[in-house]
């Protein structure tokens, strides 16, 4: 565990074959109240870029429609509608290429709103400045060291007649000032892709405006959250639990400066990060692995709550045992689609959802025997699953 740092992970990574065939994510998360209704919402801003030099001028999205017109009959066809348009060879599928920045909220009815840029409005740096999208000083979103700012709109029209931008119709503009507490090292590093948690416990402070309602974020209360992921293609399956709001069940107060990160799968395995009152122990899956672990995600019973998902972890070395148990309503999940830079409509399709709740134990080994060292309930979890998909045939 170390403490806020600024490094080279965090800035742009696509560089060689990258910049073809690769994607890189940053990805925020916190929690803000509703101004007049104190209502809460976990909010979350992504910035996502995918084979920036296939093409630089223009945003290629791999699920927009398009077909093969090669004749004056496959022309009148196609603008009548007939029947034997469907006789028209579809184009070949293509490779995307763009800049998007996706921001939206992870609680009940969650919604996303994304906005693309071509990659040649990409401006990026080695000193504070990460990455900033857009033409002109008007219209752009930008993300530093220290700091987020931006606005992403779709019209209701523009979500119906283009689903090919994966997007719900709203808008929503922010401008948040954050300081990082604790952070995790060494980065997951696998042959497809790399993993930082450069923020695993970050405070946020700003204004969130999600279609006309304006949300506070306070620095004690925003729970908030920063990693970074970049390479040829995401995980799958993809499982991924955060949260920085623990609650000791042993003396019934709160953690200050503790949290939890779960991330993979790599190797069929999972990393497991956990800081709890200075206590840091971590079990990284690109590393000699050295530990055991077993894991699970499922669907529980329906109750009268209604339908829930469980991520359960437990994971042990010679010192230390990790166990881990969290559940979110599936009512407060949404799915969430990212073009693989592999292109022919290859998506990692995420359910997630920012309210899960749950139970987080940590004992030493004494010989032969389990001392508690901490049980903890955890609230405010980021619980994600997800798998890469091919479109049906």
């Amino acid at each position: 565990m170390v403490a806020q740092k600024n490094t080279s992970n965090e800035h742009y990574m696509l560089k060689g074959s990258l910049r073809k065939n690769g994607f890189d994510r940053w990805r925020l998360v916190t929690v803000g109240r509703e101004t007049e209704t104190g209502e809460e919402r976990v909010f979350f801003i992504e910035f996502y870029i995918v084979n920036p030099l296939l093409s630089p001028e223009e945003c290629v999205l791999g699920f927009k429609s398009r077909v093969n017109v090669n004749t004056e009959e496959d022309l009148h066809a196609a603008l009548a509608g007939t029947a034997s348009v469907k006789k028209i060879k579809s184009e070949d599928l293509v490779q995307p290429s763009f800049a998007m920045v996706r921001a939206g909220y992870l609680s009940t009815n969650g919604r996303q709103i994304n906005g693309y840029f071509p990659s040649n409005q990409i401006q990026t740096g080695k000193t504070d400045l990460l990455i900033k999208v857009g033409s002109d000083e008007s219209n752009y979103c930008s993300l530093t060291t220290s700091s987020t700012y931006g606005t992403v709109a779709v019209t209701m029209d523009e979500a119906n007649e283009q689903p090919e931008l994966l997007s719900h119709s709203g808008k929503m503009s922010w401008n948040l000032h954050y300081t990082r507490k604790l952070s995790f090292s060494p980065d997951l590093k696998t042959n497809g892709y790399t993993w930082a948690v450069n923020g695993a416990y970050t405070e946020f402070e700003g204004k969130i405006v999600y279609n006309m309602h304006e949300y506070i974020v306070s620095p004690e209360k925003s729970c908030g959250y920063i990693d970074k992921m970049w390479g040829h293609e995401p995980p799958s399956p993809f499982f991924h639990l955060h949260s920085s709001n623990l609650t000791s069940i042993i003396n019934g107060k709160k953690l200050d400066d503790s949290c939890f990160v779960v991330q993979g799968e790599c190797n069929s395995s999972l990393s497991v990060l956990v800081s709890l009152n200075g206590k840091d122990v971590t079990f990284n899956a690109s590393k000699a692995k050295g530990y055991d672990i077993t894991y699970d995600f499922s669907q529980m019973p329906d109750d009268e709550d209604g339908v829930k998902y469980h991520w359960s972890v437990s994971v042990s070395n010679r010192n230390y045992v990790v166990d881990i148990d969290a559940y979110c309503d599936t009512k407060a999940m949404f799915l969430r689609d990212y073009e693989c830079p592999e292109g022919n409509r290859k998506v990692l399709r995420l359910a997630g959802g920012g309210t899960g709740t749950g139970e987080l134990k940590l004992y030493k080994k004494i010989r032969k025997n389990l001392e508690l060292i901490e049980q903890v309930h955890v609230a405010n979890i980021v619980c994600e699953y997800g798998n890469i998909e091919l479109p049906p045939q």
